[in-house]
């Protein structure tokens, strides 16, 4: 028989069906293959041993709150105890928009404001309606109600911002239990438990625990861009390809928050959330064993960019892949590909690599040949192009080439060997390259030696990563530590 799961508590999982409700266990094998029924999922299940089976495939979830299947999610914003912040409804908006859900925004207790703030607030509800959102006020009762029709829907927002008063005023038989606001801490207290599906208005809804900050999981700075929707109307008309919107000059997207045609407020948590980490492009050389499956693990944790080291034996002592071995390791792998070549004929292994479609190819400066034949070369294959130094080399060698590229590596190791400790001396190179950054479109990568120790050492825009991630069995819990230094 085919359910759904709306309530879970503890290990009991209530299934419902079109006729019945079923208190239910998963079935031990779940714990074995690492799937953990949640609130949303249409499960297969035996009713008479009361057993999940099967939980069948999921549309989209959110990993906080634990929800499958969502159709929409009410967002729902106090504008006073506690105060209306932009930066958490656009963090909401992004995340919820990622995981294909249609946000609703919903703003609560306007009768606290006074004359001036409610002005103010009515800025914001104009422009969020402009860009696209539908907004209501907790007190639109009846268009509220008309939103829950055939739909799993999501209640979620700041902690006391109202999310149970509202649903208790929607349907008085819900009952659910609400608090004061805790005046201590500046937020509500937390009053539901678990998360659960409610019957309301022929459709179900999620009442689930309040919570006052957010983390951007499985995102990259790319993905966050993406959905700010606003700046993809006018994100084709920036000079560069994927351009962040940041550093670029010639951008459209900031020339329309000049303007103000796009809130400040709302650009202004986008640079907030694009710094929210440090970026970190995982090395696969240092994978040693079980190569294409370690490599798939990579792919699936929070890294930002995959960094493959492609040495000719000639550059450098050492041989890695040709683009025949390398890439049946990185086939169904999804991060953006950043590849450094430590090679004599760069135009050659361009021409091999171009295949794979990296986002960014680099290419030594110390190498013998036209370094702007190289550059343009690469971006004729509408690859980003970066150069890469030595620890020894001058940083001012790379002075010409700054306005022409889009990345700058610079080697913390000698380049060659994995495993190698990080050379301080590199230092007031990177911190020079932070200053140029100012006059130049180009961001810094830096390589080698780089672990949660380090990568404090040196300001650089993306990290390159290997062994200090590879050598753990739990490559995830490596990333974090990097990232949130």
């Amino acid at each position: 028989m085919i359910g759904r799961i709306t309530k879970l508590i503890s290990n009991d999982y209530t299934v419902k069906t079109n006729e019945n409700k079923y208190i239910c266990k998963a079935r031990g094998k779940f714990r074995n293959d690492k799937i953990k029924p949640i609130v949303g999922d249409l499960v297969e299940f035996d009713e008479k041993n009361n057993y999940i089976l099967k939980v069948l495939e999921r549309k989209n979830e959110l990993v906080r709150p634990p929800v499958a299947n969502i159709d929409q999610a009410f967002i729902i914003t106090s504008v006073k105890d506690p105060d209306f912040s932009t930066n958490l409804l656009d963090k909401f908006l992004v995340i919820i928009e990622y995981n294909n859900i249609t946000p609703i925004i919903c703003f609560t207790k306007l009768d606290l404001l006074n004359k001036d703030e409610l002005s103010k607030l009515n800025e914001y509800i104009k422009y969020y309606k402009k860009i696209g959102y539908t907004v209501l006020l907790n007190t639109d009762y009846e268009e509220l109600k008309k939103l829950f029709k055939s739909k799993i829907s999501i209640f979620t927002g700041q902690s006391g911002a109202g999310k149970s008063t509202l649903l208790n005023n929607l349907d008085a038989n819900l009952n659910i239990k609400t608090d004061e606001i805790s005046y201590a801490l500046g937020r509500g207290k937390h009053t539901t438990r678990h998360v659960e599906l409610l019957d309301l208005y022929d459709g179900l809804v999620a009442d689930t625990p309040g919570f006052s900050s957010l983390d951007f999981i499985g995102m990259t700075n790319t993905d966050i861009k993406d959905n700010f929707i606003e700046f993809n109307e006018y994100s084709n008309f920036c000079k560069y390809r994927d351009c962040m919107h940041d550093k670029e000059t010639e951008c459209e997207v900031k020339n329309k928050v000049k303007e103000n045609v796009i809130m400040k407020s709302r650009y202004e948590n986008y640079l907030k959330f694009i710094k929210r980490w440090n970026m970190i492009s995982a090395s696969i050389l240092s994978i040693k064993e079980n190569i294409k499956e370690n490599i798939k693990k990579i792919d699936e944790t929070s890294i930002d960019y995959m960094h493959l080291d492609i040495m000719d034996g000639k550059f450098v002592p050492n041989k890695t892949w040709n683009i025949n071995e390398l890439k049946p390791l990185i086939e169904g792998t999804n991060k953006p590909k950043d590849i450094h070549l430590m090679v004599e004929d760069v135009k050659k292994y361009v021409d091999d690599f171009k295949i794979i479609k990296p986002e960014y190819i680099t290419f030594h400066l110390e190498v013998n040949q036209d370094i702007m034949f190289l550059i343009n070369y690469i971006k004729k294959q509408n690859i980003k192009v970066g150069i890469s130094i030595k620890p020894k080399t001058d940083v001012n060698f790379i002075l010409p080439y700054l306005k022409y590229i889009d990345l700058v590596l610079v080697m913390t190791v000698e380049p060659g060997f994995g495993g190698q400790k990080f050379i301080e001396d590199v230092i007031p190179k990177v911190n020079k390259l932070n200053e140029l950054k100012k006059e130049n479109n180009f961001i810094i990568e830096v390589d080698g030696g780089i672990n949660n120790d380090t990568i404090s050492k040196v300001n650089s825009d993306i990290y390159v990563v290997g062994s200090y991630i590879t050598n753990s069995h739990d490559y995830q819990k490596q990333i974090d530590s990097l990232k949130k230094m």
